[in-house]
């Protein structure tokens, strides 16, 4: 489960980016989360909630951006965006040599402090 890792790992960096410019207290962390990634988001919130407890941001939401998948077909050379999970096909083309573009990560986008 990777999603305890990834929640793990926002949490540590939003709590280090609040101490750093001098807040006391984390609201809300706003994240991106690419389709393709493969990321529970039920799972994420779950792990964050556990592990958010008794800290500065033992109070703080999780907003979630979901962003499309998005492709470079290397046969066709086109350029496309998805709504799937995964990418195994070029949808104008029908080849499989694809490249993901974007939509495979997750990131850290924005914090609300006080």
């Amino acid at each position: 489960m990777h999603e305890v890792y990834i929640a793990e790992s926002l949490l540590e960096t939003a709590v280090n980016k609040c101490k750093d410019s001098g807040y006391e207290r984390i609201k809300n962390i706003k994240i991106r989360i690419g389709k393709a990634s493969v990321v529970s988001t039920g799972a994420l919130l779950f792990a964050f909630d556990a592990l958010k407890a008794g800290g500065i941001a033992s109070e703080a939401s999780i907003s979630i951006i979901e962003i499309p998948s998005a492709g470079y077909c290397k046969t066709c050379e086109g350029e496309f965006e998805v709504d799937k999970d995964f990418i195994f096909q070029c949808p104008l083309c029908d080849s499989d040599s694809v490249i993901i573009k974007h939509g495979n990560g997750v990131q850290l986008e924005e914090l609300e402090v006080e």
